[in-house]
């Protein structure tokens, strides 16, 4: 049995990896947009203001700008997933305030493409950033865990052996050279944040979650 429950959390968190990775259905669309936005001078800071939308982060150089201001000052209706493209960054001159900056952005605008349906009776219907975690929350459906209480599977998640396995798994993943695996963690672990998988029971208060802690992560980073 907890092979099998091994097998079913890795693929849960192969689809929360797999969130972080649609980047393919507008980036030509939405090539030219970032020269459109507008940015003023405020308090002797560029800001992209309410009356001028944020339309693409894509350089180091727009996360400084997000890591300066309060979000709540910026227009973000018209960003998406697709639009905030890390690809070629030089993510090593990351600072923890950008990284931080970045993931709140990312958490606002997730967020507004959720819920999605992640399969296998779950649904991915929220991410949560705060001082210690990023956080994803999957709803699981009734039986989704093919008779496994939630219970029990919060049990295996949090078994030392099946957690080991589970940063086996991401250690050969970044070996393989998974790059938005590595750009995800790398994003995180700079946040210095620990990473959160929740499952809650549909109808239920009952959850089961797993925590690959700041120190896990930046040592599958290392291997």
């Amino acid at each position: 049995m907890k092979k099998n429950l091994f097998m079913m959390a890795a693929v849960m968190f192969g689809i929360l990896l797999a969130f972080t990775s649609c980047k393919d259905s507008k980036k030509g669309s939405k090539a030219d947009d970032k020269d459109d936005t507008e940015q003023v001078e405020k308090d002797g800071k560029t800001a992209t203001m309410k009356d001028a939308a944020l339309k693409k982060v894509a350089s180091l150089e727009d996360i400084e700008a997000l890591s300066d201001l309060d979000l709540d000052d910026i227009d973000i209706s018209e960003l998406d997933m697709d639009d905030i493209d890390l690809e070629g960054l030089d993510l090593s001159e990351l600072t923890e305030s950008q990284a931080n900056a970045l993931l709140e952005l990312v958490m606002l605008v997730g967020n507004k493409e959720l819920p999605q349906e992640a399969g296998d009776g779950m649904t991915m219907s929220a991410i949560d950033v705060d001082d210690e975690d990023v956080t994803f929350l999957l709803e699981v459906a009734p039986n989704a865990l093919g008779g496994v209480s939630i219970e029990q599977f919060d049990e295996v998640l949090n078994n030392a052996d099946i957690k080991d396995m589970m940063i086996q798994q991401m250690i050969e993943s970044f070996e393989s050279g998974d790059e938005d695996m590595k750009t995800f963690f790398k994003v995180i672990t700079t946040a210095n944040k620990n990473l959160n998988i929740k499952f809650k029971e549909e109808g239920s208060d009952k959850e089961a979650n797993l925590t690959i802690t700041s120190d896990q992560l930046k040592q599958i980073q290392n291997q």
